[in-house]
């Protein structure tokens, strides 16, 4: 994506509306600027003070924490001189310092909240990296492989099993291995999610095919332990 040119720019640049606006009164004094002369300009600048919370929460927002720290203390830096030199109304410094911390919490709370929301991306892309990379060792397995929910709903099954039984994504283990309406009398499933603990067994899907299936729980991307099995088909031993 394609930076814009102007960006290094617009935190300086509202720093200095914001400035601008901050000592108005005095830059229209100075000025003879008679026709601009306004009330608002010259009252209680606690109100004027809140536009510095635009550049201080954008600073937390692209430059986090350390963003938020820098552009709170020039918007301090800032307000030193009206406290200490112009202003008349009772307690500037106190009432400056307050705001100061105060705009300076939000600002880190901005950069916090931003710091967290990149962490969490990473972690999702490393944890879809790792899913993928996972799913596509398995896919190439000679063996068939799926992933089956609580539910005994299939989530995920292997080209070596859809080569075998068909695409079964979304129906029940036991009506697409089986074609039965009930889980199989032989099914570890339940004692597999419940105890997080490896189990193997043997199942028929037919007369003439004798499988053994190795099972592990397996927590799916949406958080719920699932069960991840291997068909093997032991037939030519058992039927030898």
């Amino acid at each position: 994506m394609k930076k814009s040119p102007f960006k290094p720019f617009f935190l300086p640049l509202l720093l200095t509306v914001c400035t601008l606006f901050y000592y108005f009164g005095e830059l229209v004094d100075w000025a003879a600027w008679d026709n601009l002369r306004q009330n608002f300009f010259y009252g209680v600048h606690d109100v004027h003070r809140l536009l510095f919370l635009a550049p201080i929460v954008y600073a937390a927002y692209t430059a986090r924490i350390k963003g938020a720290v820098i552009i709170t203390l020039v918007s301090f830096l800032i307000f030193l001189p009206r406290a200490f030199f112009i202003s008349p109304y009772p307690d500037p410094l106190l009432r400056m310092v307050i705001f100061t911390v105060f705009a300076g919490v939000i600002g880190y709370l901005v950069a916090r909240i931003r710091n967290e929301q990149t962490r969490f991306r990473k972690l999702e892309a490393a944890r879809t990296l790792q899913r993928d990379t996972m799913l596509s060792i398995i896919d190439s397995m000679s063996d068939g492989v799926f992933i089956t929910g609580p539910d005994y709903h299939i989530r995920y099954m292997n080209s070596k099993l859809k080569k075998e039984f068909g695409e079964g994504v979304g129906l029940t283990c036991y009506g697409y291995l089986k074609k039965a309406d009930s889980p199989c009398e032989c099914c570890e499933i339940q004692t597999v999610i419940k105890n997080k603990e490896t189990r193997r067994w043997e199942c028929r899907f037919s007369e003439d095919h004798v499988n053994e299936i190795t099972s592990a729980p397996y927590i799916d991307d949406d958080g719920i332990t699932c069960q991840i099995a291997i068909i093997q088909d032991i037939s030519r031993n058992k039927l030898a």
